[in-house]
């Protein structure tokens, strides 16, 4: 029996499942931030950094999805210390004294962005 299907029959493009894990990354991690569920804001964001990487790889704009999960990782980090700096007072902007609630939640972005890191190294580690 011949085989009648074309190149383009056998190499149909697939989904990529990285749009819904973006919106997925978002929504838990401003769920978590807001609502103040500590494990939900840190996966969301966990989430979003590695899906907007593996997004990036999977579209050819970025040769390897490594350096900019650990550079999502590292702006979560400085991000978050930022934000914890300015919940516990010790960095002081007259402009946000009246937010509350930046302790907490600049910690979870901080650790997020040290899971990230660990995560990523630990991940390409073992795809040697």
């Amino acid at each position: 029996m011949a085989d009648h299907s074309s190149a383009n029959d056998r190499e149909r493009p697939t989904a990529s499942p990285w749009p819904v894990l973006i919106a997925l990354g978002l929504v838990f991690s401003e769920v978590g931030i807001v609502v103040g569920l500590f494990p939900v804001a840190v996966a969301g964001l966990v989430l979003f950094a590695a899906s907007v990487a593996g997004i990036l790889a999977e579209s050819s704009h970025v040769a390897s999805p490594w350096p900019l999960t650990v550079g999502a990782g590292l702006v979560f980090v400085a991000a978050g210390s930022a934000l914890y700096a300015l919940g516990t007072g010790a960095l002081v902007v007259p402009a946000i004294d009246g937010l509350t609630g930046l302790a907490s939640r600049g910690l979870a972005v901080a650790v997020a962005g040290v899971v990230t890191v660990v995560g990523a190294g630990i991940v390409r580690y073992r795809k040697r």
